[in-house]
């Protein structure tokens, strides 16, 4: 999911306290509580104190100054909230605090500066789900992702760029027409570009799958440099066609894949044809609260086709067990190791 607001916000607070010289041993502590509570809160202030950092060498300059009399010259949350109407909207708030309100009202305008987008910067979004989870976002041109359980992705979006980046998991992508400004998905050493078009793409361990549910789909590997869209695609897909690349090797032959498989994971249906097993237990351990572990690198390599519900992965080693020639033994409640018999 996007960092919210209030994260944002609570993240400024912590790095602008952190830097104070009056900061307790209780403020420290209460830091490591709130970092605890949530991947989103250590990386809201991963980023913060970034930002942080580099507004060091802007502290001792004609700027810096004229960016700390302009905060003072006026009311400080009314100049913040001016300059941002999300990530700070409840800067008024945060000025209560009178040891660090100086100090962050600063740096909430410096950062300001930086973040703001310029001319065609594109606007950055960072959007993650938890296991079992899958959310839908819609972004500024209309295009439609579906991210998958336990999955990343960031997003680029500008009046001259589009691109996201699949960092882990998978989505589908229904990309909004647009033939002056393609769209382009990255993942690993996988480009993938449309201009208007639905398809899935997927990150199992060290592999990427494409799959085009409908339109046309240009993929590339990334290894030939910025020349690669000059050069031409590696693959075109079109509707009903899938390709698989592994990390640093070439692309498997394009194979058919029914339409009705394409996404189906979006209604709670996984399903798996012809797959090595260690695949299909990577994909489905993203619905499953707990481990599913192999025996040994042969088990890992048998294929498996099946189909299952996302709220039945629980029951995915007594079901491999049915059909395979292996067994289910329980390490404890949530870790499950495969044998073979």
């Amino acid at each position: 999911m996007q960092l919210s607001d209030q994260v944002n916000q609570q993240a400024a607070e912590w790095v602008t306290l952190m830097q104070s010289v009056d900061v307790s041993a209780a403020d420290r502590q209460a830091l490591s509580a709130w970092l605890a509570e949530h991947a989103d809160h250590q990386e809201a202030y991963k980023q913060t104190e970034l930002l942080w950092q580099s507004l060091g060498d802007l502290a001792d300059t004609a700027e810096g100054h004229a960016l700390r009399q302009s905060v003072e010259s006026e009311s400080i949350g009314d100049r913040l909230q001016s300059l941002f109407s999300a990530p700070f909207v409840a800067i008024k708030n945060i000025m209560s605090m009178p040891r660090y309100a100086m100090a962050l009202a600063v740096v909430c305008v410096a950062i300001g500066s930086l973040i703001l987008p310029v001319d065609d910067d594109p606007v950055t979004a960072y959007y993650s789900t938890q296991r079992g989870e899958i959310e839908t976002i819609i972004l500024a041109d209309n295009t439609e992702i579906t991210l998958g359980a336990k999955s990343a992705i960031r997003t680029h979006i500008s009046e001259a760029e589009r691109s996201v980046e699949l960092l882990n998991g998978e989505a589908f992508f229904d990309v909004a027409k647009d033939r002056q400004k393609p769209f382009f998905v990255t993942v690993d050493d996988v480009l993938v570009e449309v201009v208007g078009t639905q398809f899935n793409v997927q990150k199992i361990q060290d592999a990427v799958n494409v799959a085009v549910l409908e339109g046309i789909v240009n993929v590339f590997g990334q290894g030939s440099g910025d020349s690669q869209l000059e050069s031409g695609p590696d693959v075109v897909l079109t509707a009903g066609q899938k390709v698989v690349k592994s990390y640093d090797r070439a692309f498997e032959s394009v194979t058919l894949v029914p339409t009705s498989d394409l996404g189906a994971w979006r209604l709670g249906r996984l399903i798996y044809r012809d797959i090595a097993l260690a695949d299909v237990v990577a994909d489905a351990g993203r619905y499953f609260d707990g481990k599913i572990l192999l025996q040994s690198e042969d088990l890992a390599d048998v294929k498996v086709t099946m189909t299952l519900r996302t709220d039945q992965v629980d029951q995915l080693p007594l079901m491999l067990a049915q059909t395979l020639p292996l067994k289910v033994h329980a390490v404890s409640d949530n870790i499950i190791l495969l044998k073979t018999l």
